[in-house]
């Protein structure tokens, strides 16, 4: 008994340094960010001497058609991205397992690239690659005849979506391979085998065997993936900064200008709430799921 409560008194003690810096960096600009959006705060961060507005940023959002775009924005390209992120992973992470050998560690290698590059670069790479008058995008369009002059994908609305789109996908989908690479060598090899044994063709073994014990891990990744989607900031605002106009602006976009750019603190942390709620929401939707898939225990 004296060995455990020893063990329990240090293991709290290692903890506490770790505590104290998600307290201070992640929870306390958080309760900040909650306390202003109850306040008028259009010229400073000082809620003290501010007006108390209650819930009157949220009624002054609400009935604003900018936050009903960015929001249908933001869950749009969480649906998107979450499909093509798990389409493209599951692709990826079957290649790396069904290749041949020599193959197998160039393809698991090439697949790192995308998950070990900085998401800041990330998108002042794609920013190059996609910028009409230098971008090399461009330039193998006209070259494929695909079109007569370059696109301008970062002026035109549909192509800046699609932009964002593709360059999120480019590291999410190596992100979402990750996952199910080990969700697939979990899988045991006999059980594989007795299907092949048993007439089972690629296609039938994938849907009767691989895809039902694949499942939990598919759990997970699309909850990480749907929660990084929905507070998407770096990839948008290294690409398009929200524009042309306020076309890809997302919740966490839109909460940044709002705070940096006009200085409403009010506004801008209401949006970020809003965006938490949303985050919040998705999780506790996909972790009600896993408890039944995963067998949780209470």
């Amino acid at each position: 008994m004296k060995s455990n409560a020893r063990e329990t008194r240090i293991g709290l003690i290692l903890v506490i340094p770790a505590l104290l810096g998600i307290g201070v960096f992640h929870y306390h600009p958080m309760l900040r960010s909650f306390l202003y959006s109850f306040f008028s705060l259009d010229a400073g961060a000082d809620w003290r001497g501010a007006e108390f507005v209650g819930f009157g940023n949220y009624r002054e959002i609400a009935g604003s058609s900018r936050f009903w775009y960015t929001l249908s924005f933001t869950v749009g390209f969480m649906v998107c991205a979450v499909l093509l992120d798990l389409g493209l992973g599951m692709a990826l992470a079957l290649a790396s397992f069904y290749v041949v050998k020599p193959l197998r560690a160039l393809l698991r290698a090439v697949i790192i690239v995308p998950w070990a590059v900085p998401k800041v670069i990330q998108a002042s790479m794609w920013r190059w690659m996609l910028n009409g008058d230098s971008g090399p995008a461009g330039d193998i369009a006209v070259k494929l005849g695909l079109a007569e002059e370059a696109p301008l994908f970062l002026v035109n609305r549909l192509l800046a979506v699609g932009s964002v789109l593709t360059a999120y996908t480019w590291k999410g989908a190596s992100i979402s391979a990750f996952f199910l690479m080990g969700g697939l060598a979990l899988i045991p090899v006999n059980v594989t085998e007795a299907a092949r044994v048993d007439g089972a063709g690629p296609l039938r073994r994938f849907a009767a065997v691989t895809l039902p014990m694949l499942m939990p891990t598919i759990y997970v990744a699309l909850l990480y993936r749907s929660q990084d989607a929905l507070r998407v900031f770096d990839v948008i605002y290294g690409l398009t900064g929200g524009g042309p106009g306020t076309t890809t602006d997302a919740l966490s976009t839109f909460a940044y200008t709002a705070y940096f750019r006009y200085g409403r603190f009010g506004q801008g942390s209401t949006y970020a709430v809003v965006n938490f709620i949303l985050v919040a929401a998705v999780g506790v939707l996909y972790i009600a799921r896993l408890r039944g898939n995963l067998g949780f225990r209470e």
